[in-house]
């Protein structure tokens, strides 16, 4: 039995954005998975509100069950209820991150003049943790952290997108080791990354509740 060679890449359509390269010392990047990490300065003002809108609205919603184990999932109807300057200011920097993860892939600018965000929030408390888990439906994701303190887990933790890459045990496959890195969360770190990239959360362990915001582009 032969190999069958694969089909060759057609070109793009005229105004297709086209894949950027990625050369690191001779060798090509293949199908990289972008995760930006950004720790945006001077967030106090703005963390502190974020934690008392969200810790007030906990009180008066229910919360959803999605990936959560034990915390508070609320409604992703953050940004609207939110209102401004605080919906328009995390909104911005939330697009402004990927579109600079976005950059890394493709050449030219992504057309977004019919994108939205939406938001929710999420509070652990001692013990509660977030089930590996993916967000359908929209290319980039992503998470910023209003209050967490460090050195008491949370951390986000992401999975090879390539089920086919640890499939082999062998002593020259990194995948198993190198490719399941994993963040710790501190107040006014954003990380944006590709919605299909399955992530979950650690448990949470201190008194102090772990409020992130979790971000979808749609």
């Amino acid at each position: 039995m032969t190999d069958t060679p694969a089909p060759p890449t057609p070109p793009a359509t005229p105004g297709a954005l086209r894949p950027k390269p990625l050369i690191h010392q001779g060798v090509m990047l293949a199908f990289p998975t972008p995760i930006a990490v950004h720790q945006y300065p001077d967030t106090e003002a703005l963390n502190a509100h974020l934690k008392q809108f969200v810790l007030d609205w906990k009180q008066q919603e229910p919360g959803q069950h999605r990936s959560n184990v034990g915390g508070w999932h609320g409604p992703d109807s953050l940004l609207p209820k939110l209102g401004e300057p605080y919906a328009g200011q995390l909104a911005q920097m939330f697009m402004g991150l990927a579109r600079h993860a976005f950059s890394t892939l493709v050449e030219g600018e992504p057309q977004l003049t019919q994108a939205r965000v939406e938001a929710w929030a999420n509070v652990n408390e001692r013990g509660d943790t977030n089930a590996p888990h993916v967000h359908p439906g929209c290319p980039w994701s992503g998470v910023y952290y209003v209050s967490a303190d460090p050195g008491t887990g949370g951390r986000i933790v992401f999975t090879d997108p390539r089920p086919a890459a640890i499939m082999t045990h062998h002593a020259m496959s990194p995948w198993q080791t190198t490719n399941s890195p994993s963040i710790e969360p501190k107040p006014g770190l954003m990380v944006v990354f590709p919605s299909f990239l399955y992530h979950a959360v650690e448990p949470h362990d201190s008194d102090e509740p772990r409020i992130s915001l979790a971000f979808n582009l749609r």
